[in-house]
């Protein structure tokens, strides 16, 4: 199972907008990728992983456990007016995330897509205001 997030664009302008709207639009989602990608990233190196299992390859001592690959395996995808971020199906994603036994997990997924909610209004005012003097416009 593979854990991860979907950014998403809808409603009545973009369905029916142009092949403008559709690139800028698609240039935001890319950019709300990046952004998602960048807080995961923080959001699981602020957690102390326990024994055995590292994030990076550097956290890992030689001949011990984990080869730090489940950062690696973490990506994002955009599709048009969707992007998704994911952990590639890795065998310890669904623990990382979710825990098991005294283990409560990250959340590391929740966590990140409930700061891209909150991030999106100031991130989409920033993004038009610079496409909008790209094309020439105050």
């Amino acid at each position: 199972m593979a854990v991860g997030m979907t950014v998403e664009m809808r409603g009545p302008l973009l369905e029916q907008g142009g092949r403008i709207v559709g690139k800028v639009t698609e240039g935001f989602v890319t950019r709300m990728m990046e952004l998602g990608e960048q807080r995961l990233d923080i959001v699981l190196r602020m957690r102390d992983t326990g024994p055995g299992v590292y994030l990076t390859a550097t956290q890992a001592r030689p001949k011990r456990a984990s080869k730090g690959t489940y950062r690696l395996k973490v990506h994002g995808t955009p599709q048009g007016l969707r992007a998704r971020i994911d952990d590639s199906d890795h065998i310890y994603g669904p623990w990382l995330e979710f825990g098991g036994g005294r283990f409560k997990g990250y959340a590391a997924f929740r966590k990140t897509s409930q700061w891209l909610d909150k991030q999106v209004n100031t991130e989409a005012k920033d993004y038009m205001k610079n496409y909008i003097r790209r094309l020439g416009g105050k």
